[in-house]
């Protein structure tokens, strides 16, 4: 990269993720070990049911705060901008949490198919206005660069539930517990982050000048995040409706660990869109190009081998973090981690789309992608089970990214790196045959092999010359700035 404050940031972000995804790993055992596959399956349907409607809730706003914010420089624009956006969520999350209660008995009955679940429903209906509300003012802290302290709020909210959700469940309140514990910490989250954003940029109460522009740009952005949760996470309904919530809780935390791919994106994306648009706006395309070559580049150096590497430790990983009535999941577990590599490359070249503003397009992908996943879901999970929506979720990201591909070049175009692409499927490839020779039986030995393997795919990439003088320079110089500040 070009800007050293770039790449430091997304360093950051980057090893925030990786304990993110080791909180992740964490939790996934002390639910699906104590809940069971029906539990777990409720909670995923209650999960993904909530993430839907705080996705409505937020009407695109995150996406527009991120737009109209990241260039500003006086207080005053930023505070009144905020807080419009701010208070206008609350307004919209309150009133979806509470038509979600109020109609628990209703999407028991419909979608749960189990009127016990009603309970649960209503206890877990304003999550959607917490997790609304807490996005938004953790944006804050990603729109203006406040890397450390987005870090800092990231890792309290997971590893803050990993806490809570153990100690409940070890209480014995079973999914209540769940519920509660994620309430509780999205609760403090919102009281801490607030109380930062308020004393950078002080507290007005908001005239909404400019909401309505905020909204004529986020509110199209609103029918594609459904239509993608659709593309993402409408298979366990059908799942749910055609082999039970045993099965969605298998199939769940399967697509839990294969989808990690996904997450290798999380912090190039949430530095690259900001320094995008600032670098859009002041008309440096060549820098733009830069940035988004750069980016695809370094997440395809880690989520090429971690497809590889998820689809060769499937059933160990599965066999250790979870019961033996999870094993059968395993099958699906390469194809979500080949869908999450896709979903990465779509988050990347998307930004053009919402750089030169013809952000209509994002809908019409969305729209077609998906209307296959419905279609091929509802045609193969009655035949071959979940790993029919494993294969229907491929099908649509493949559609999405061609789609994408296609469109966003007509505006911007950038460097792919397809030698080097070549050579990270190669050492990869090798990487996988020296995994397959050891199957670990327990959590030791499985980040033992993950390591050798990490090792043996970086030692490959160096032999065949991948980076060049000034990246390997970059890194070394990256790495003792780190370790200085650190240990300072």
């Amino acid at each position: 990269m070009t800007d050293k404050n770039f790449v430091k940031d997304v360093a950051i972000i980057g090893f925030t993720q990786v304990l993110m995804s080791l909180g992740g790993f964490l939790l996934l055992p002390i639910i699906t070990k104590t809940l069971g596959s029906y539990d777990y399956g409720t909670w995923s349907q209650i999960s993904i049911t909530l993430s839907l409607l705080s996705t409505v809730a937020l009407m695109g706003l995150s996406m527009g705060a991120v737009r109209f914010l990241s260039s500003e420089t006086e207080k005053t624009k930023i505070r009144e901008g905020f807080f419009s956006i701010i208070i206008f969520v609350i307004f919209t999350g309150f009133i979806v949490s509470m038509l979600v209660f109020l109609l628990a008995d209703l999407l028991a009955a419909t979608i749960f198919k189990d009127p016990h679940t009603t309970y649960f429903i209503k206890a877990g209906s304003f999550l959607i206005l917490l997790a609304a509300i807490d996005q938004i003012t953790i944006f804050y802290f990603r729109i203006f660069r406040y890397i450390q302290i987005f870090s800092y709020l990231n890792l309290f909210q997971v590893f803050g539930k990993l806490f809570l959700i153990f100690i409940f469940l070890k209480m014995g309140f079973g999914l209540l517990g769940v519920i509660s514990a994620i309430l509780i910490i999205q609760i403090l989250l919102f009281i801490i982050a607030m109380s930062i954003v308020i004393s950078q940029i002080g507290f007005a109460i908001p005239r909404f000048s400019h909401i309505s522009e905020y909204l004529k740009y986020s509110a199209p952005l609103t029918p594609n995040s459904l239509i993608r949760w659709i593309t993402d996470f409408s298979d366990r309904y059908v799942v749910g409706y055609f082999l039970g919530l045993s099965s969605v809780g298998i199939y769940s935390a399967s697509y839990a660990i294969g989808n990690l791919v996904s997450l290798f994106v999380a912090p190039i994306q949430m530095i690259l869109f900001p320094e995008l648009s600032k670098l859009f706006d002041n008309g440096d395309i060549d820098k733009v190009q830069a940035y988004l070559s750069s980016s695809m580049k370094y997440f395809l150096l880690i989520a090429i081998p971690a497809v590889f590497g998820l689809s060769a430790l499937s059933k160990p990983i599965l066999n250790i973090l979870t019961t033996s009535e999870f094993a059968s999941g395993s099958i699906v577990i390469p194809i979500i981690a080949l869908s999450g590599l896709l979903a990465g490359i779509f988050q990347i070249v998307i930004n053009i789309t919402h750089l030169v503003k013809k952000t209509k397009f994002n809908l019409y992908i969305h729209v077609v992608a998906a209307l296959l996943n419905i279609v091929f879901n509802f045609i193969l999970i009655p035949s071959i089970g979940i790993l029919g929506a494993a294969i229907a979720t491929l099908i649509s990201y493949i559609v999405m990214v061609l789609a994408c591909i296609h469109i966003s070049f007509k505006h911007i175009t950038f460097d792919w790196n397809f030698i080097f692409i070549s050579k990270c499927i190669v050492a990869s490839s090798i990487m996988y045959g020296v995994i397959l020779l050891k199957s670990p039986s327990n959590a030791t030995e499985l980040l033992i092999l993950s390591g050798l393997g990490a090792v043996i795919y970086l030692l490959i990439l160096l032999s065949f010359k991948s980076f060049s003088k000034n990246e390997i320079k970059a890194v070394k110089n990256f790495y003792f700035t780190m370790k200085s500040n650190i240990f300072s």
